[in-house]
């Protein structure tokens, strides 16, 4: 159930920022040229929304292993050296996601920015980085560790 219930979580945070991201707009565009008067706090609230969407949507994507890969000619590679390529991409990713996403991205919440119309605090759009990032390297070392036996496994130079 918990397995289940962590599952969800970023694709529900992802679905409901997109969701408000796409209604907030339309009211935008729908104020601004049927009404001729736009509400500029619905951009602050949809730029918001918009980081939530993007950091904690990535982890949604690396759960399902849906992340863009080029493999044609990896695939193609002696197997000691496909298994080389799968170290050093996995180390890189958790590099990114470890040092840019969750130790940069908690060093944005040090912030003591606003935003300009309705005085939201930065610390709660920034959280989404660290979030996204923390998810991320959950759900990545859950699909690096499902896909040892399949690249270990495999012969390549075919």
């Amino acid at each position: 159930m918990i397995k289940k219930w962590f599952n969800a979580i970023d694709d529900g945070a992802s679905t409901f920022a997109l969701f408000g991201i796409i209604i907030l707009t339309g009211i935008n565009v729908f104020s601004r040229y049927v009404l001729n008067n736009s509400l500029p706090w619905i951009e602050e609230i949809a730029i918001g929304l918009f980081v939530w969407f993007v950091f904690v949507g990535m982890s949604s994507a690396m759960k399902e292993d849906k992340h863009i890969g080029v493999d044609f000619f990896v695939k193609k590679m002696p197997r000691q050296i496909r298994i080389i390529g799968f170290i050093i991409r996995a180390v890189a990713i958790y590099y990114v996601l470890f040092y840019v996403f969750i130790y940069l991205g908690y060093d944005l919440m040090k912030t003591s920015k606003i935003t300009p119309i309705l005085g939201i605090s930065y610390k709660i759009i920034n959280l989404a980085v660290p979030i996204g990032g923390l998810l991320t390297v959950i759900h990545f070392t859950k699909v690096l560790v499902k896909s040892f036996p399949i690249e270990f496994g495999k012969e390549g130079g075919s």
